[in-house]
Order: structure tokens, then C-alpha cells, then sequence
């Protein structure tokens, strides 16, 4: 396959302060890659160096393999939908679709047919001669979309599109996004906090913190086999539980009680791990058999599923996801089960994810 986007080394510093710290990615054509990690994690920052509104410290940023630091973003080739709409308000979809491309002289007719396209496939054509202010925030997200769409760009940049919206629009936004991508076949780079829309949208994640890469992968190749403690808790809703406990040889003692054999490569010697397992992996006996009991704290009935939030008696709390309906009090006592082969277990420099012998 051919690199869309080769990042070498990317560094970038603000005066004394390091904030990306020797990136190295590529982004294949036609991939729809999502970075996600928390605030301040540097994923917008190295959307801006990709788009060229910022210039890295050092590094290369080659497209298509041609090196384009310093190279204005107006001559990349790129589009960028933004947080905010940036659409103006004094003039109609068509013409806020149409500026761009004018504004480069773009021969009127070609104009009007990458206008009419983009909104034909934004179902958007009963809207060309409204202004922003006579739309929902769903329909000029669309629009913002259209006007990176009618540029033809080699990228499509997405810096969280879909914050502004409220949570049925996100939803509804997301297949949107999804299914565009699908019929323009073209490379989409997409910046969100939200692990659920990188899951449900990405080929691949990038998943940032700090500064650097933790890990890059497929969405459920980082869901079943993350590489450390952090994508772990990062990658999943519920997020996936962690339990103290020590690693002598191959037994695992857990602080709350538990003491299980389990399958690592390298035997450990009495060092400090942390067990992970899924919320949806946790058995639930209601007659208090199980690995270990918790008492209820509180629950969530969903209908097609139930969220259990327990603690142990040494003060751990955990998560169940529990895939059907089921009686429940607060203060109960329930056994809870933890099957080996659900096991992630972390330790060492990085809290890193220990080999398994499944």
C-alpha cells in the first residue's frame, strides 16, 4: 500500500516546553485513522503539524513522499473540519461552500459541480440557500464537511467535529462520517477524546498520552491485547477493572483475597502487578459463589444489560457488565468469578502488559 502521510521523528517544543516527543507514524491511502488519548495528550497539536498551522521543531512530514515542512497549509492539499463550524454567517450554504474554491479561481462551472455533488451527498440540497443560522448545529456540521469536500483534498483533517453536538447527533454524525468515508475511499486523520468514536469509526488508532505514541493498532487488535496499564484503562466503557495483587512465580495473589495460578511467560518474583479484566468478563452468582464477593453499591438497569458497581472488603471496587436483566438490592453480597483466560496482567517499567501463554 501507498503512504498517504509519514511522519519521521516529529518533535514540538512551545519556548521551553516539549510537547510531541519524536513521533514516528504512517498513515496508509485510503485509512481512517483516529488519534485519541486525554487533554493535553498533544493530538490536536500534531493535527495542526500535519496541516501545516504549525511547524515542527524537527522532523520530517512527508506526503505522499514529498517533504512538506514548511510548506503553507494552503498548498497541502489538506482539508480541515474543525471543533467549531467557522462557517460564515452573512452568507448561504452554497456560497459558504463555494468561498473557498473561489477564492483559488476556480472555473465557475467546476464550482458548481463540486458544490451540488458535495451536497447531494450530504443530503443537504433543500438547505443551499439558507444561512448557518437557519440550521440545526447537525445540519451545519454537514455543511462544514461539504466545504473540506468540495476542495478534493489527498486528507481529510477532523479536529473533534462532533463536540459541539448533544449525544443522539454524535451518534447519528458518526455513521455519517463513517459511511462518507466509505464512498470517497479517501485518507481521513480523526482527533478525538472519545475511545467510543475511535472505536466505532477508526481502521486504526493512535493512541497519545503525553506526547508520545502508546500504542497503534487496530480497534479491537488494542481491545483485546493493549500493551500497557494506560490503553487498557483508556480503550473500553466501562473501563476495564485493575486489582492489586503480587506476582510470585506464576501465582497471583490479589490483594482483595484471590490466589490463582496463572499462565504468564516469565515467572515474577514477588514484585508489585496489577491484574486487568473486563467488566464484561466478570461472572455474577447471586448466592455468593464465586472467586471472591463484593458487596452492591449501586446498579444500572439497561433492560438488555446490567452494570454492577461493587467493592471488595479490603476497599477495591469493581465493575460488572452483566449481559441480562437481574434482581438486585444495594448492601447485597454476590459472588463475582474472574475467568483465567480474561486475564491482562501489568508490571514493570511502564506497567507494561506481560506475555501470556494462552
Amino acid at each position: 500500500m501507498t503512504h498517504t502521510l509519514e511522519l519521521n521523528d516529529i518533535r514540538k517544543s512551545f519556548g521551553q516546553v516539549d510537547v510531541i516527543h519524536g513521533i514516528d507514524l504512517a498513515i496508509e491511502d485510503g485509512e481512517f485513522v483516529v488519534f485519541v488519548g486525554p487533554s493535553g495528550c498533544g493530538k490536536s497539536t500534531l493535527l495542526r503539524l500535519i496541516a501545516g498551522l504549525d511547524d515542527p521543531s524537527s522532523g520530517d512530514i512527508l506526503l505522499r513522499g514529498r517533504r512538506v515542512n514548511g510548506v503553507p497549509a494552503s498548498e497541502r492539499g489538506l482539508s480541515m473540519v474543525f471543533q467549531s463550524y467557522a462557517l460564515y454567517p452573512h452568507m448561504s450554504v452554497r456560497q459558504n461552500l463555494s468561498f473557498g474554491l473561489e477564492n483559488i479561481r476556480m472555473p465557475r462551472e467546476e464550482i458548481r459541480s463540486r458544490v451540488e455533488d458535495a451536497a447531494k451527498l450530504l443530503q443537504i440540497e433543500h438547505l443551499l440557500d439558507r444561512r448557518p443560522g437557519q440550521l440545526s448545529g447537525g445540519q451545519r456540521q454537514r455543511v462544514a464537511i461539504g466545504r473540506a469536500i468540495v476542495r478534493e483534498p489527498v486528507i481529510f483533517l477532523f479536529d473533534e467535529p462532533l463536540s459541539n453536538l448533544d449525544a443522539e447527533l454524535r451518534l447519528q454524525m458518526r455513521v455519517e462520517i463513517s459511511n462518507l468515508h466509505a464512498q470517497l475511499g479517501n485518507t481521513m486523520i480523526y482527533v478525538t477524546h472519545d475511545q467510543i468514536e475511535a472505536m466505532t469509526m477508526a481502521d486504526r488508532i493512535v493512541v497519545l498520552r503525553g506526547g508520545r505514541i502508546e500504542q497503534v493498532g487496530r480497534p479491537l487488535d488494542l481491545y483485546n491485547h493493549p500493551a500497557n496499564k494506560f490503553v487498557a484503562g483508556f480503550i473500553g466503557a466501562p473501563q476495564m477493572n485493575f486489582l492489586s495483587g503480587t506476582l510470585d512465580g506464576r501465582v497471583l495473589t490479589l490483594d482483595s483475597g484471590m490466589v490463582r495460578d496463572v499462565p504468564v511467560a516469565e515467572p515474577g518474583q514477588g514484585e508489585t502487578v496489577t491484574l486487568g479484566i473486563r467488566p464484561e468478563a466478570v461472572g455474577v452468582s447471586l448466592d455468593g459463589h464465586g472467586d471472591e464477593q463484593i458487596t452492591v453499591e449501586n446498579y444500572e438497569q439497561l433492560g438488555a444489560v446490567t452494570y454492577i458497581y461493587g467493592v471488595f472488603p479490603n476497599g477495591e471496587s469493581l465493575t460488572v457488565q452483566h449481559a441480562h436483566q437481574i434482581p438486585l438490592t444495594r448492601g447485597q453480597t454476590i459472588g463475582v468469578s474472574f475467568p483465567t483466560e480474561a486475564f491482562h496482567i501489568f508490571g514493570g517499567a511502564g506497567e507494561r502488559a506481560l506475555e501470556m501463554q494462552r
